[in-house]
């Protein structure tokens, strides 16, 4: 089941990358996922249109599957706003899974093991006409099945945009709670930069810092763009990762640096209006 209502949307470009060449390294399992902190500095990097431009996004998702022991029921929904002044963004998935537990006498039958809740809220506000900025970020986790049982953050923040939109970073603070966990405090800071080096040359960079008393992670991805022609173009990109943290405070601290190198050629199918 889908269905959605866009205003606005224009499609550009489709990108098809091939040859690749990855290098990473390892040295310790992360103490949070990167895409729960992902999830908070890519709503960010949605650019504010131009003029009285706007565009609105709005889709319902929902699954079923099963099997002779077990259903999985599935709901998404999404929605976005683009404008000059705003974006907002809200997300909402939920997830039921049932299935049969324990064997012969014992046996139950349809027995619910998870009823997951993800719900995320993300604004970026433009001030007055000003270059200035302000983003908030919320995002729960809940599950009533789980032994975590609920899991929550809300972020928020300030930013400027740098030569003419070349150019964003921002920075705030955001409050996680895990249930049966001490609260959490993170400064978190990200850019974004956008330049034109020569007619044919683009860099393009996305970072994020992300800062507590018991951990630092820090994530710079660069792409190097040359346009070889109108249809394709020649791109090296680098993506680096380095976290420094400690499970507990009389240990040796943890460092977990990551690379990755990725060269290949980007052809531009053309658009659709």
């Amino acid at each position: 089941m889908y269905f959605s209502k866009i205003n606005y949307l224009k499609i550009t470009k489709i990108k098809i990358i091939f040859f690749l060449v990855f290098i990473c390294h390892h040295h310790a399992f992360a103490v949070e996922s990167r895409s729960k902190r992902e999830a908070i500095t890519t709503p960010r990097g949605k650019k504010f249109y131009k003029g009285n431009r706007a565009k609105q996004y709005l889709s319902f998702t929902g699954g079923y599957s099963s099997d002779k022991s077990s259903t999985n029921q599935t709901f998404d929904s999404r929605y976005l706003f683009q404008s000059y002044r705003f974006i907002h963004e809200v997300n909402f998935d939920y997830k039921m899974d049932q299935k049969d537990v324990g064997t012969g006498n014992k046996k139950r039958y349809n027995i619910k093991t998870s009823q997951a809740i993800d719900f995320t809220l993300a604004n970026k506000i433009r001030l007055f006409s000003s270059q200035f900025y302000g983003v908030l970020y919320h995002r729960l986790l809940y599950d009533e099945l789980s032994s975590y049982y609920y899991d929550h953050r809300t972020a928020g923040g300030g930013g400027y945009i740098f030569f003419k939109d070349k150019w964003e970073l921002d920075a705030g603070i955001s409050n996680y709670v895990v249930k049966d966990m001490p609260t959490r405090v993170d400064f978190i800071a990200s850019s974004r930069i956008n330049f034109k080096l020569a007619d044919n040359l683009t860099l393009n960079q996305r970072s994020f810092l992300f800062l507590d008393k018991m951990s630092v992670d820090y994530e710079l991805r660069t792409s190097l763009i040359y346009r070889l022609n109108q249809k394709m173009s020649f791109e090296i990109r680098h993506n680096f990762e380095k976290r420094r943290y400690r499970d507990f405070k009389n240990k040796p601290a943890i460092n977990d640096v990551s690379r990755a190198i990725t060269v290949g050629l980007v052809f531009d199918l053309g658009g659709m209006e």
